[in-house]
């Protein structure tokens, strides 16, 4: 568990450092990536050696998992106090095949999909390919902190067919107080839609803050909602494409499963159920310390900017191992360099300004805010899942990168 020590990931297959994809959002195919939101930390060590037995055992056949997520309700009662039927607990390909699958279900062609933004990109995606509109819900934003503005919510929620929740929220890191959840439930309530929950972020909330499934808190509103979470940010094991679901509602739950059986997807494929076994009943200590990491790489991030460079200021995130980085202090110069050296900047076209921009002037690959929605044009994502000596110094390259300027 020494996170300040990283994987080398060159050349492993990994999307997050493949040198044309970081030359596409950032015009620089050597900068140092901090963008795809999974980490370079070893998974915890029980993960890894169930991973080595499947490679030493040197064959791939059919699986024989019982269709039990005992250990998955174990987990939730441990980590989040949530008392949850293993019953209740449905396997799914996936956070997003879970959510696009509700999407289908549960709304018909056309159907209006309130989410906030800014909004990690899928949920912009998926809409569109279902033939669904989107209600894109700006967060109430001010000096660095993101935050619900309850009245604008209410009423874009008027006009909405189902809500889609991203709790703990990415890019922006908010853990959401049980009041706002229990907001978000009445509002869905009153209007009689459904509230789908991706918590996939859940369960690396920082030290001292404290993450309410939206399930946990639906037991005091019976608001219809499907809650999603997944070991795959937790332990990195991202790659593995396994989640689970819970509804509140036992219609919804019996049409998600038939769904999922009759496309033959309501079983986990042999590495995904032996990784996030190992996961869920061998992680919590390792699930500790990496909060307690990556809690204390935010605040060094947070002080060094704050005493060196107040005009990049990180928002408020609370959890995981992404932010927002604000940058507006230094759009219009940033703005006025790019645009004013076409050959340097060249590329990137895949990014924005600001992606381009730290990408070529400071070596650092990051998601424009653009990614997120077009709002969001004067941030960058910056992902901190990597040894926190890295981070530093990727920090003040673009701290001098802005200051050259």
């Amino acid at each position: 568990m020494n996170f300040d020590v990283s994987s080398d990931r060159r050349n492993t297959n990994s999307i997050k450092w493949n040198r044309d994809a970081i030359e596409n959002i950032s015009a620089n195919p050597v900068a140092e990536p901090f963008w795809v939101a999974d980490m370079d930390f070893y998974p915890e060590q029980h993960i890894q050696e169930a991973g080595k037995t499947l490679a030493g055992q040197g064959i791939y056949g059919y699986p024989s998992f019982p269709k039990d997520t005992a250990h998955v309700a174990a987990w939730m009662r441990i980590k989040h106090g949530w008392i949850l039927p293993k019953e209740k607990i449905v396997f799914a390909q996936g956070l997003l095949h879970a959510l696009a699958l509700s999407v289908n279900l549960f709304t018909e062609k056309g159907a209006k999909l309130l989410v906030c933004s800014p909004m990690y990109r899928p949920f912009r995606i998926i809409p569109e390919r279902n033939e669904r509109e989107l209600i894109e819900h700006n967060l109430g934003y001010e000096d660095g902190v993101f935050y619900l503005d309850r009245e604008r919510f209410e009423k874009d929620a008027e006009n909405a067919d189902m809500i889609i929740f991203c709790s703990p929220q990415n890019p922006s890191g908010i853990v959401f107080k049980e009041d706002e959840l229990v907001f978000v439930l009445e509002t869905a309530k009153k209007h009689g839609i459904p509230v789908i929950s991706d918590e996939i972020h859940s369960d690396l909330a920082h030290p001292n803050v404290k993450h309410i499934p939206m399930g946990l808190a639906n037991e005091r509103v019976g608001a219809k909602c499907i809650t999603l979470f997944a070991p795959s940010k937790t332990f990195n094991i991202a790659g593995e494409h396994c989640a689970f679901a819970t509804f509140s509602d036992s219609e919804m739950e019996e049409a998600f499963r038939k769904a999922e059986s009759a496309l033959w997807l309501d079983e986990p494929a042999l590495t995904a159920g032996e990784l996030s076994y190992a996961a869920y009943t061998k992680g919590a200590e390792y699930n500790k310390a990496l909060c307690r990491y990556l809690g204390e790489t935010a605040a060094a991030m947070r002080k060094y900017l704050e005493e060196n460079c107040p005009g990049l200021k990180m928002v408020n995130g609370d959890a995981s191992f992404v932010t927002f980085i604000d940058c507006r202090d230094y759009y219009q110069k940033i703005e006025a360099e790019v645009l004013g050296h076409p050959e340097r900047y060249k590329g990137g076209e895949g990014g924005g300004i600001l992606s381009r921009f730290f990408g070529v002037s400071a070596g650092v690959a990051m998601n424009d805010g653009t990614w997120f929605g077009s709002a969001w044009y004067t941030f960058v994502r910056f992902n901190y899942g990597t040894s926190r000596i890295r981070v530093m110094k990727a920090l003040e390259r673009m701290v001098r990168a802005v200051k050259s300027l």
